[in-house]
């Protein structure tokens, strides 16, 4: 297992669209950070105990799309460049690889997403400070921003893993990826009206409790966790048998 391990993290980072998604990804949380939150704060962000809190949550929810993508990208690599022959002989057991892939984007996300969690407020106070302007006393939920935060970042990647399992194809695997949260669940909203929040993305916002489809939501933060999970389970499961019975080229 450490073989197929260390062989995962190896190919993570020893693709340049890892270092151009994580450039990209950073470029975006100094401008959400430091500019939209700290020096381009208005009067009313400023008289708002939450405004860090709340700063935080939005960079979490905007930027958890990144080591989704990665996620994506370790997978689908492999068929569109013909490596996945390599990958399978690498280990005696199928299991074995599809777990590897799974522990590595786990660990990738919920690093990245405790980057985002701590940098964001920081850049925030700091651009407030170049621009000489001051924040009432704030209060941060902690507890709440760890384990909203961590489980939407892991979300999201186990999400976009699971569609690369599935489709296989890289450029459809991105599309679907993009086009699914705020297209086809937004469309399915006008027709589900509140009960949109048990769609599983809806759920994964509503866990967050930032970003797209929560405004009438009636699911609390844990229970639209357990909504999430229900559908990720059947659909790890489904693409753990499809990764077992399928053809590897």
């Amino acid at each position: 297992m450490n073989r197929q391990l260390i062989a995962e993290f190896r190919k993570v980072f020893t693709i340049r669209s890892t270092y151009i998604i994580f450039a990209i990804m950073l470029a975006l949380l100094v401008l959400l950070g430091f500019y939209v939150g700290g020096w381009h704060t208005n009067k009313i962000d400023l008289l708002d105990p939450t405004h860090l809190f709340n700063v935080d949550l939005q960079a979490i929810n905007a930027l958890a799309i990144f080591p989704a993508l990665i996620g994506v990208l370790l997978f689908t690599h492999e068929f569109r460049y013909d490596m996945s022959a390599y990958t399978i002989s690498l280990s005696n057991n199928r299991n074995k690889v599809f777990l590897a892939k799974l522990l590595v984007i786990s660990v990738l996300s919920l690093a990245v997403t405790a980057i985002v969690g701590l940098l964001a407020p920081l850049l925030t106070k700091l651009g407030m400070n170049v621009n000489h302007v001051h924040l009432v006393y704030q209060h941060f939920y902690y507890g709440a921003i760890i384990w909203r935060g961590l489980m939407f970042g892991w979300g999201m990647s186990m999400a976009g893993l699971v569609i690369a399992a599935i489709i296989r194809n890289q450029i459809g695997a991105i599309v679907t990826l993009f086009i699914v949260p705020d297209t086809v669940e937004g469309l399915l909203s006008i027709w589900l009206k509140k009960n949109t929040v048990y769609l599983p993305f809806s759920a994964l916002h509503q866990t967050l409790g930032a970003g797209i489809n929560v405004a009438n939501a009636s699911l609390s933060h844990a229970h639209a966790m357990l909504v999430f999970l229900a559908y990720l389970f059947v659909s790890l499961t489904l693409a753990w048998l499809l990764f077992n019975k399928r053809d590897i080229a």
